[in-house]
């Protein structure tokens, strides 16, 4: 496939939280997204949503696609990962799996603000997913990696951390970072990365029933 930057398609896909997410771009200005609150219909309307949301576009013409691969809710997590490899295997192309939360982080960056993003989200049985990212000029960087927290470790995590960080607490919109999601896997793409399907997993976190 032809991937200079005159011919370049990006999607991705966003099913982490309670609503579906797409974004669509060709990087030269045309950038489109979109979210629908699914909730438990995702599994029975996401095949049907992708191909009208493509449109006019043929799935060959994309050069990569992107997914965000948790952490969030299992099933849903699940599902996206799924139809991204499956999607991604069929069309030979490279797959991008980007952490959730370094979607809430990328979105939270203030203009010239070099301050790490400390980004929690709520999990189940009063835990909380944690992660620390620091903007650079090759993009996000973790300096803490994603992990599941109680809610006492992560202040005290904080408490030690040497450097000043903005706190960004991610919500019910997660859907909605879809568009940073494509962003960083747009980021790596640039840089060289090619990453194979195979290589893309979910990211649970936690079992999704108390052990």
């Amino acid at each position: 496939m032809d991937t200079d930057s005159e011919s370049m398609l990006g999607l991705a896909i966003h099913t982490c939280g309670p609503a579906l997410g797409l974004a669509l771009s060709n990087f030269d200005g045309d950038i489109r997204h979109q979210t629908w609150p699914l909730r438990r219909d995702l599994s029975i309307h996401l095949h049907k949503i992708l191909i009208e949301f493509i449109a006019p576009h043929p799935w060959q013409e994309f050069s990569f696609l992107a997914v965000a691969q948790g952490p969030g809710g299992f099933t849903g997590t699940r599902i996206g990962v799924v139809t991204a490899r499956t999607l991604a295997q069929q069309l030979e192309i490279p797959l991008f799996g980007v952490s959730s939360l370094a979607a809430v982080a990328q979105r939270a960056i203030a203009p010239d603000s070099d301050l790490g993003i400390a980004v929690e989200m709520q999990a189940q049985r009063g835990q909380l997913f944690t992660a620390i990212y620091k903007p650079t000029a090759n993009g996000l960087e973790p300096t803490q990696s994603d992990q599941v927290l109680t809610p006492e470790a992560w202040e005290a995590l904080l408490a030690s951390y040497s450097e000043a960080l903005q706190r960004v607490a991610a919500g019910e919109d997660l859907a909605e970072t879809v568009v940073q999601v494509l962003g960083l896997a747009h980021q790596r793409w640039r840089a060289g990365d090619r990453p194979d399907w195979s290589a893309v997993l979910p990211y649970y976190g936690q079992h999704p029933v108390d052990r």
